[in-house]
């Protein structure tokens, strides 16, 4: 399969999974000492060839103003982890739970099992695009395999995109089951 397609379908479901809005989110590839990544403000569900932007991982060049101003999170992320590939994400459960704890700990059986430790949340002042989102994800991506920005939304990694929205939908799903959860705990008491 060749990288845009890579791209294209993993875009696409995050989008019809109700992880992004038409245009949020990013998502970046390792290759060697670049990045193939997401131009800035494009819509992940209809990425076009034009849309993926390579630029270099350890600095700026020609191309870094069209890459996704997420870039700087992207570049710590490969200078610092063997992730092979990183999606960015807003799933709107997570960024609710996000809001009242300081990790959070799936109820469900298959949450559990990808997530036995559960996921911490990072506090931050500036949450998009910040130097300080960069340095505090890395530490927890060399431990977990994707982490919450309070407020904010994902970031995952893996050896692929598939891999990053693997743990990004599941997550999400874990979310929404400790949502309908708890809503039936006020209803039946």
């Amino acid at each position: 399969m060749n990288i845009l397609r890579d791209f294209q379908l993993t875009g696409h479901d995050l989008f019809i999974g109700g992880l992004n809005n038409s245009h949020s989110g990013n998502m970046s590839i390792r290759c060697n000492r670049m990045m193939a990544i997401t131009r800035s403000g494009s819509m992940l569900h209809r990425l076009e060839y034009s849309d993926i932007i390579d630029t270099l991982i350890d600095g700026e060049d020609s191309q870094s103003e069209l890459a996704s101003r997420e870039r700087p999170v992207h570049r710590a992320i490969y200078l610092h982890t063997g992730a092979g590939a990183v999606v960015h994400a807003h799933p709107p459960h997570l960024i609710a739970l996000s809001m009242h704890c300081q990790s959070f700990m799936p109820i469900d059986a298959e949450g559990r099992y990808f997530f036995a430790r559960g996921v911490p949340v990072i506090d931050v002042v500036n949450a998009i695009a910040s130097d300080e989102v960069a340095a505090k994800v890395v530490p927890v991506l060399r431990e977990f395999p994707i982490v919450i920005v309070r407020g904010h939304g994902t970031f995952a990694i893996g050896s692929s995109l598939e891999d990053g929205f693997h743990y990004t939908s599941s997550l999400e799903h874990s979310a929404r089951i400790a949502f309908i959860n708890n809503q039936l705990s006020k209803t039946s008491t």
